[in-house]
């Protein structure tokens, strides 16, 4: 059957077994999908790229079913089932009479609005909605399968298998979508933590960790209602895809997020999954897994330039995008490797006014670093029953008062020696108002001979007053109002103790800004 002919059939209402209100078609690398305003179709490419092949007919049908199968388990309403698609007299029909000459899969069609990625863009995506998100994959995790046979694909062999196939089939995309410095930096680092943390992997799998999981899973993938969740399209084709450890399945969407300029909430997603599991070595292999996925992304967008009638714009958006994933896969790279390589602790210091958003920026250093977190909110408020009760006190007054205050810091030092021990990293988070308390993290990180950067979080007073106006109405451990950040304000003592530091405008929320400065903060550690 012709593509084009297919492609007209498509685009026909009689085409259906049932009647449409609109047609829209949707055309991958792989698939055609069309949307008919109740139920969407979708049906396979005859196509073999080697690691899928729909080349036959009989194979097509195999892969729909299987499709219907796997997806059942996160959205069994969605999924309908399988129909033929046939012939007669040179019309093609859903269903119809005639030779059987392909086969569609059937779906409930879902508003395009719902999709996470558009929700993204609107802004409406918040932690509730990630906490949503992460119960049901933490529950589809918990009953997803597992045997010996599906354990072997976390071994350091089968994951280099995909990683050895990655780079292979992009080498014809250097200096066209990728660098080639970044291509040789992640083919080198890439083997490198592959060979020194085996015993890493080892562990994830005698621990578990390797299931049937999605394969696919970014926010183009999920639907989000008011109902309900649907998490959709999993990886049909190739088992190898998925059948993985937990940590690249939910690190592909951590790291789609961070694509899409929410990093507070891919860091939160990450939080939240260790809450819920309390699976914290996770945290061994994240950025390992999400630089991975970033390849995987930027590789596929790569394969579609060499579609031969492809226009000069797309050409152009295609590669922009392609290299913006691959990018964001050697910052992930960056990571893993300033990890592997490093031979001593270290501390990052995230310091400012209350409402300046340094707390949201320590959650995801914590998590991009695997370090150990330490805030003096929740250090002061320990013991005293509801750590997220609010306290309505006068700067100065209270729990807040000198000497209380250098008590809370007293113990972060202490617990902080505690991790510097072990060789871990620490981020220490408080406002670090005071010189003393700033020269004390400074005396700690000589002694302890650990790397030492503070971050600095400033922001306009009118965004700081939104923001303290709105923690206000919800739960958080902070304390700070409007009347504290002017008292801060007044009370900051100049940095003048030689600490290297960075300036970070939290209220800048362009990717490029963000990222770069995310960027900064590794190279500052080196």
């Amino acid at each position: 059957m012709c593509s084009s002919s297919l492609l007209d059939s498509l685009r026909n209402p009689l085409f259906y077994d049932e009647p449409v209100r609109s047609i829209e078609v949707i055309q991958t690398h792989i698939s055609y999908v069309a949307l008919t305003g109740d139920y969407a179709y979708k049906i396979k490419k005859p196509v073999n790229l080697g690691f899928l092949d729909f080349s036959t007919l009989e194979k097509r049908r195999y892969y729909c079913e299987e499709e219907v199968r796997l997806n059942k388990r996160l959205c069994p309403s969605v999924y309908l089932g399988v129909l033929p698609v046939t012939k007669d007299d040179d019309v093609l029909r859903v269903n119809g009479e005639g030779e059987v000459v392909d086969y569609v899969v059937k779906m409930k069609q879902f508003p395009q609005d719902d999709l996470m990625c558009n929700l993204l863009e609107k802004g409406e995506v918040d932690e509730d909605v990630i906490d949503r998100i992460c119960s049901i994959l933490v529950d589809f995790y918990n009953k997803g399968e597992r045997s010996g046979s599906i354990s072997s694909y976390g071994s350091v062999y089968s994951i280099k298998v995909n990683i050895d196939e990655n780079f292979n089939q992009t080498e014809s995309f250097v200096d066209v979508t990728i660098p080639r410095s970044t291509y040789m930096f992640l083919r080198e680092v890439n083997n490198e933590f592959l060979s020194r943390r085996r015993h890493v992997f080892n562990e994830r799998m005698r621990s578990g960790f390797i299931r049937d999981c999605h394969g696919d899973l970014h926010s183009g993938n999920i639907v989000v209602s008011d109902d309900d969740v649907y998490i959709f399209d999993c990886i049909e084709f190739n088992d190898r895809f998925r059948y993985s450890d937990v940590a690249a399945d939910i690190g592909f969407l951590a790291m789609d997020l961070d694509y899409r300029n929410q990093p507070y909430l891919s860091s939160h997603l990450i939080d939240r999954y260790i809450e819920l599991t309390g699976d914290k070595d996770v945290l061994n292999v994240l950025n390992f897994y999400k630089s991975y996925r970033a390849y995987v992304r930027g590789k596929v967008l790569s394969f579609q330039l060499n579609d031969p009638v492809i226009g000069k714009d797309k050409y152009k958006k295609i590669t922009e995008d392609a290299s913006r994933y691959f990018d964001l896969s050697s910052y992930y790279a960056s990571l893993f490797t300033y990890d592997l390589r490093r031979v001593k602790p270290f501390m990052i210091i995230t310091s400012g006014l209350t409402g300046t958003g340094k707390s949201t920026v320590a959650k995801k250093i914590t998590i991009d670093y695997n370090a150990e977190y330490l805030n003096t909110d929740i250090i002061r408020k320990e013991g005293s029953g509801d750590v997220f009760k609010h306290q309505y006190e006068e700067y100065n007054k209270g729990l807040y008062q000198p000497d209380r205050v250098d008590d809370v810091y007293d113990k972060m030092f202490k617990r902080c020696r505690g991790y510097l021990d072990l060789n871990r990293g620490v981020v220490l988070d408080g406002t670090f108002i005071k010189s003393k308390h700033r020269t004390n993290v400074k005396a700690i990180s000589q002694e302890y001979k650990a790397d030492l950067v503070m971050v600095h979080c400033v922001c306009p007073e009118d965004t700081v007053r939104k923001r303290l106006d709105e923690r206000m109405k919800r739960r958080s451990v902070s304390d700070g109002r409007w009347e504290i950040y002017l008292s801060q304000r007044r009370s900051f003592e100049p940095f003048r103790e030689g600490i290297k530091h960075l300036d970070f405008d939290t209220s800048n929320e362009s990717y490029s800004y963000r990222l770069g400065f995310y960027k900064k903060l590794v190279e500052s550690l080196k």
